[in-house]
């Protein structure tokens, strides 16, 4: 009887190669994926950076532009239609000045940024305003939304170098951020820095607005009574400007104003409308439950207030 014996298996058959392949095969298309997800990252992040620096720029080249005298604003000859929207926006700032040290409030913002709207949030604001005896003081910490959720931030006029004292929520709040307001990073996701909060800002930029504004043309202004926002009777001002041309920023802007206090509530601005599309709405801002001055201190202010969440 003859006996065959089974050829042992050669590491070199095609079982082998086989099987090194089917091992090959797995492996690279793995780290293909990986390099080409780390490429997709890096392409995505320069995108990001060039887009948001060219924003930014854009907003200082603004900020760069020759000031206006807010005095002017009261000695307007009513030959414009600006002119009562800024004797009102001129009263209100004097007002402010002189009568309004401090105050907290509840802001609520939306903002587009180019051209994507970010999500609606809600802050508690605390502020100060310059005056002989103070420095122009803002706090504020985000309630909404739950990402942003216990971020706080705290800027002194002329303290820690000028710069903000910030926290961020969640896990991600486990160490103090000092940094320059208009910072790159402190602006992503900001149409402004920190340092233009609060009613006086609003105030004084709008007429800086209104009076570049009304060399360059007419527009159509509304003055609307007894207009409802954050539980507050307001009169509404409104401006449009019908031709999109420089230097106008906006399409239509709202300020809502209580007129008893002679303090703005609510600013809104509308982008030019697209063909077939409403105008966009570019920002929104509500203050609620002004209350002023409530007498604020220098521990509203700073990071180490025990009822703040700073981490040492």
């Amino acid at each position: 009887m003859n006996h065959q014996t089974e050829p042992e298996s050669d590491p070199s058959s095609d079982d082998g190669i086989t099987d090194s392949s089917a091992k090959k095969s797995t492996r690279f298309p793995v780290k293909k994926f990986v390099l080409c997800l780390l490429g997709l990252a890096v392409v995505t992040g320069m995108w990001f950076y060039l887009r948001e620096s060219a924003r930014q720029q854009e907003r200082r080249n603004l900020l760069e532009l020759p000031q206006e005298d807010i005095e002017s604003a009261n000695q307007t000859d009513d030959s414009h239609p600006l002119d009562p929207i800024l004797k009102i926006a001129y009263q209100s700032i004097k007002k402010i000045e002189d009568e309004v040290a401090d105050y907290t409030a509840v802001l609520s913002r939306r903002e587009r940024i180019g051209e994507q709207e970010m999500p609606p949030s809600t802050m508690e604001v605390k502020i100060r305003n310059p005056q002989e005896e103070q420095a122009f003081s803002i706090y504020v910490k985000f309630t909404e939304p739950e990402n942003t959720r216990g971020r706080e931030v705290i800027w002194v006029d002329g303290k820690n170098e000028n710069k903000i004292v910030a926290h961020e929520a969640g896990i991600l709040g486990f160490v103090r951020v000092v940094q320059a307001p208009d910072s790159f990073v402190a602006m992503v996701g900001n149409r402004y820095p920190i340092t233009e909060t609060g009613l006086l800002r609003l105030m004084q930029k709008l007429t800086q607005y209104g009076l570049r504004d009304r060399k360059f043309g007419d527009c159509e202004v509304e003055i609307l009574e007894e207009i409802q926002v954050a539980d507050v009777s307001c009169t509404r001002l409104r401006i449009i400007h019908a031709e999109k041309q420089k230097p106008f920023t906006f399409h239509i802007a709202e300020i809502d104003m209580d007129m008893q206090r002679m303090i703005p509530v609510r600013l809104a601005t509308w982008d030019w409308p697209t063909e077939g599309k409403n105008p966009a709405l570019i920002e929104e801002y509500i203050y609620h439950n002004i209350k002023l001055n409530v007498g604020l201190k220098d521990a509203d202010f700073d990071p180490d207030n025990p009822a703040y969440n700073y981490p040492k």
